[in-house]
Formats: structure tokens, C-alpha cells, sequence
């Protein structure tokens, strides 16, 4: 059964590779769906969809993961529809969907609508991406955390200068 894996992926790392790795044991392919696909250059959301989506693609292609679709997906004011659009761009129905998912919010929306929802573990001690954009403003060690394809492209876009540079805009205007 294919699996759907959602996140903002505002830096793919080493806890979003082992997740995918260890749904793809369980499950035949996964459908990785990348939220706030609208959003970027804020603090929060400083890469664009596009360059999220080549973040994860290059990575899963060097660990020679390839039962893998990736989908973008905009936020909308309303769970069921934003649920429900999952669906539909996945190609996927009620009954053949079941989610993977550690945030509470992601799980509601599609419980409410009767699509099965699991829990994956959480890897690197809870890892997350905002954790990791918090070390790179404060120049603590965090490239450990994170595939070497995806830091390759984040040295290539100059990500640093750029998390740096939002996080300033974000001190000014406070």
C-alpha cells in the first residue's frame, strides 16, 4: 500500500531520511508530500518548494531509494479540504490512503475523514528542521544532521547566508 509521508522539509534531514526509510520497510512506495509548498523566504520557510523537493529527490536517489513520488501541497484555512486535496493529488481513496505522520495537527485532518493514520518513530532525538536552522544562526555544529547531498545544495545556494539573512529581517521588525 503506498504510504503518504507530509512535512515542510525547511531543511530535509537525517530524521526525515530515516522516517522514509524505515515507512519504505513497511510499506511499497511512499508519497512525500511537501506542505507550505507556497511558502518561502521567511523564517520559518526559507526554501522554496522547488529547491525542497531537489533537496529530497538528490538525497533518495544517493541512498538508491526509488519507490518514491513527491508532491507539493499550499496550505488552506480549511483540515477537511486540505486533507482531502492530499488525496486527490496523491491519486489515492479512502481506503487504500494511510498516513505516516508525528504531528498532531496532520493527524487530525485525516482522521476526520476517515483515512488511517500512523505513527512513524522519531529519529536523531527528535530532530527538526527548526532545530537545525536555530544551530546555523547561532554557528552551532549541525551539518552532521543532515544528508551531504543535501548539504552540497545548501552550500551551493549560499542557505546559510540566506536562514542568517531572514532571521535578522524577523529581529528588526519585532
Amino acid at each position: 500500500m503506498p504510504a503518504i509521508f507530509i512535512g515542510r522539509f525547511q531543511l530535509f534531514h537525517k530524521g526525515h531520511l530515516e522516517a522514509i526509510k524505515w515507512i519504505l520497510k513497511r510499506e511499497k512506495e511512499i508519497f512525500i508530500t511537501i506542505g507550505s509548498s507556497q511558502e518561502s523566504l521567511t523564517k520559518e520557510n526559507p526554501f522554496s518548494f522547488s529547491e525542497r523537493k531537489k533537496m529530497i529527490e538528490e538525497t533518495l536517489k544517493s541512498e538508491k531509494i526509488k519507490k518514491f513520488k513527491i508532491y507539493g501541497m499550499p496550505d488552506f484555512k480549511n483540515d477537511i479540504f486540505w486533507a482531502k486535496k492530499i488525496l486527490k493529488i496523491t491519486k489515492l481513496n479512502l481506503k487504500e490512503a494511510i498516513v505516516f505522520s508525528q504531528n498532531p495537527w496532520t493527524k487530525r485532518c485525516f482522521q476526520k475523514i476517515g483515512v488511517k493514520v500512523k505513527a512513524h518513530p522519531m529519529f536523531y532525538n527528535n530532530l527538526s528542521a527548526t532545530q537545525i536552522r536555530e544551530k546555523i544562526i547561532h554557528n552551532k555544529n549541525w551539518r552532521s544532521l543532515v544528508p551531504k547531498t543535501v548539504l552540497d545544495f545548501f552550500k551551493n545556494i549560499n542557505g546559510k547566508k540566506r536562514i542568517e539573512s531572514l532571521n535578522k529581517i524577523i529581529q528588526k521588525t519585532a
